[in-house]
């Protein structure tokens, strides 16, 4: 009984331990697929962007360049600045090239000026030739003026009439995929390939062979098959170079590339080796055991069956264990997928605060962001936060917040407190302490949130109310976990910046727009008016040299009108200054002959133009035959507003005083037309003249709001 009883129990420690084996292999080998599609999702959104934002930038340097003259585009260094400074904006460019129809590089950023070079043997250049093939990405090449292995990505260059004028491209060193590459965490034995869909060219490799061309091949035939079944992500079993391998492929938004990461199938088995010499350490013990136990089995039968339970307990706990790590990969494999496909830069910090709760089992998380502009009480502020327990929030919240954050954020590193009641200078003070309702927080771990540049954007604070809640591994996870949201954060920053900037972009172009419509409005304008000031001083005149001063002085009161008008891009003219340019020159030394009285008045262009010509008239008549004729005369002018939204209008009177006697005039000149003719008609303006022996007196009573009625000042017939 005790042989059989033996055999049995080293049946069943071998099936356990090969059981164990098998599965835990399955589960790597699983892990493994995860990792190398999550890991070709995000590469291939990394690279659908930067392909997006190069054909944003070629296609406005198309669009500048298309119909340029080769010749001057060559000899010009202000175009070569700009093509400069567009390069430097996009630190993923290599160079930006121009080409001609011939394919003769006439402008590049490598140099000024461009050097003798041909790009028609390109495949690029012959694929534009033939027709427009939108933004193409070109094979790998070793570059003429660089001598850098590079690709090309570029665009057309059409004429009016689309006939081909040449390309415009920009070259990407194969050595910034390799940098950017090699940051993500891939399991051992790797290879990330960029490829083309047409015709399988690889464009990108990670590793980069050492003449920067020499890539791995890839089995295209398994790619075709396995992209027919699903064209836009998968997995699938290749041989490559003697050696199998199985490979995620995810296409690049509408283009025809795809990434493909691959890993040899047996990349599971240094983990699992390692993980099995650990089982298999367990279970030589377990057969020792069993061994001693069976010799004593008359013996020390109740001995044998504790040290099976032992046995059975030590089990659970590392099944336990394993279990905790397989939750913890899939939640990050989880949040690593979230991320790549998240923008938003709320959504992004609150997945990763909910990633971190579940993977420290943190009572209480937030997320405080490095506020640099702000400074006091609100420079550290809580933007986002997951609380999982009912009075964790009231303690979180009494925590020195401030001094943790300006801790992190000064020394950039990890901070963690078993209890953080043991620390006088972040403990809570006795009365905080007293004032919660629930248990107070005792462990407490911050971990600093980098850019890629060093800087930090934030933290990531966990609290929980048992001693010791936070360990090594838990700060391994959240560190990692910190990482991927500083990419993840700086890559939503650039999308809205660069939704920004095109939004901006649209807004100068149609305010450009409108102020040309506006130009072209004002000249027309403009040229009908003098037009009709030309035939009405001929007619009010009787000579040529009267005939020459009245028409120079009202087109200097016009002149002066659209030079206010001007300043304001032809929106308003103020009124002051209208009559202050008319009136100056008649004023004496001590500012008493002329009085101007009223609040700020800007009226808009279609008044300004008829109101400043009526003020040049009555200054010519004031200086010719009223107060401003004689030395002691004065004139006053005063205005006012009354009325409220579309019913606001301008009340002004021109006073004289001093002058000569008044009395009504024999016939009506130009100044009386265009009072009486002009502001009534085109202004629906009221205008009383009065002729008081004293002197002139005129009210006019405008609108201050152009209307449809409102036209050229003057009208040809006046």
């Amino acid at each position: 009984m005790t042989l059989v009883m033996g055999f049995f129990g080293v049946a069943f420690i071998l099936l356990t331990f090969g059981y164990i084996a098998w599965e835990q292999r399955n589960r790597l080998i699983q892990r493994n697929e995860e990792d190398i599609t999550s890991n070709a999702y995000f590469l291939a959104d990394h690279t659908a962007r930067l392909l997006e934002v190069t054909d944003l930038t070629l296609r406005q340097l198309a669009a500048q360049f298309g119909g340029a003259d080769w010749d001057r585009v060559a000899n010009s260094r202000a175009d070569w600045q700009h093509l400069r400074a567009v390069k430097e904006s996009l630190p993923y460019f290599d160079n930006l090239w121009l080409n001609d129809a011939t394919g003769r590089l006439r402008l590049t950023t490598a140099e000024f000026p461009a050097p003798s070079s041909d790009a028609s043997n390109r495949d690029a250049f012959r694929a534009h030739v033939q027709a427009d093939q939108g933004l193409y990405v070109g094979e790998p090449i070793i570059g003429k003026v660089t001598q850098q292995p590079t690709f090309m990505i570029s665009r057309r260059l059409s004429g009016p009439d689309d006939s081909f004028r040449g390309i415009v491209s920009a070259t990407v060193a194969l050595s910034y995929f390799e940098t950017y590459w090699g940051k993500l965490r891939l399991p051992k034995g790797n290879r990330v390939t960029l490829l083309r869909e047409t015709d399988g060219q690889i464009i990108a490799q990670l590793p980069l062979p050492a003449d920067g061309l020499s890539f791995a091949p890839i089995d295209k035939a398994a790619l075709d098959r396995a992209v027919e079944r699903n064209r836009s992500s998968g997995i699938y079993a290749f041989r490559s170079g003697g050696e199998e391998r199985t490979g995620g492929y995810r296409r690049i938004g509408e283009l025809p590339l795809y990434i493909n990461v691959s890993i040899p199938n047996d990349a599971y088995w240094g983990p699992w080796t390692v993980q099995m010499k650990l089982y298999g350490a367990f279970a030589l013990i377990a057969l020792l055991a069993l061994a001693a136990l069976t010799s004593l089995a008359s013996q020390q039968f109740r001995e044998q069956a504790a040290n099976e339970a032992l046995l059975q307990k030590e089990v659970a706990l590392r099944t336990s264990e394993l279990q905790a790590e397989t939750a913890a990969l899939e939640v990050l494999n989880r949040t690593g997928r979230a991320l790549a496909a998240e923008l938003d830069v709320d959504r992004l910090i609150e997945n990763v605060v909910e990633a971190a709760v579940l993977l420290t089992g943190a009572q209480a998380g937030a997320y405080f962001s490095n506020a640099d502009d702000l400074s006091g009480a609100d420079a550290r502020t809580e933007e986002y936060g997951l609380y999982t327990s009912g009075g964790a929030r009231t303690a979180f919240a009494t925590l020195p917040s401030d001094k943790i954050c300006e801790t992190v954020f000064e020394q950039g590193r990890v901070i963690r407190f078993d209890d953080i009641a043991e620390h006088p200078e972040f403990g809570p003070s006795d009365e905080a302490a007293d004032a919660q309702d629930g248990a107070r927080v005792r462990s407490v771990m911050a971990v600093p949130v980098s850019s890629r540049n060093g800087q930090i954007q934030g933290l990531l604070l966990f609290a929980h109310e048992r001693a010791g809640a936070f360990t090594e591994r838990a700060e391994r996870l959240v560190t990692g976990l910190a990482a991927q949201a500083a990419i993840a954060l700086e890559n939503g920053r650039l999308y809205s910046e660069a939704q920004h900037e095109i939004e901006e972009r649209r807004q100068a172009q149609n305010q450009q727009s409108f102020l040309i419509r506006e130009l072209h409005h004002r000249v027309k304008n403009t040229l009908a008016t003098v037009q009709a000031v030309v035939g009405a001083t001929a007619r009010s005149t009787s000579s040529i040299d009267d005939f020459y001063k009245a028409f120079v002085g009202r087109i200097v009161s016009l002149a002066n009108t659209h030079s206010l008008l001007t300043e304001a891009l032809w929106q308003t003219a103020p009124l002051r200054e209208i009559l202050e340019k008319e009136l100056k020159p008649y004023n004496d030394s001590r500012g008493e002959r002329i009085v101007l009285e009223g609040p700020a008045v800007e009226l808009p262009s279609e008044i300004a133009v008829p109101i400043g010509m009526a003020v040049h008239e009555l200054t010519t008549n004031a200086a010719k035959y009223g107060a401003l004729s004689v030395r002691n005369g004065k004139v006053a002018v005063s205005w006012d507003v009354h009325g409220e939204g579309e019913e606001k209008r301008l009340a002004m009177t021109w006073q004289e005083r001093g002058g000569p006697y008044v009395s009504q005039p024999g016939r009506q000149g130009f100044g009386s037309r265009l009072l009486h003719r002009v502001l009534t008609t085109q202004l629906n303006a009221q205008v009383d003249v009065e002729y008081h022996p004293t002197g002139l007196r005129v009210a006019i009573d405008a609108p201050l709001k152009a209307t449809a009625n409102l036209s050229p000042p003057i009208s040809a017939k006046t």
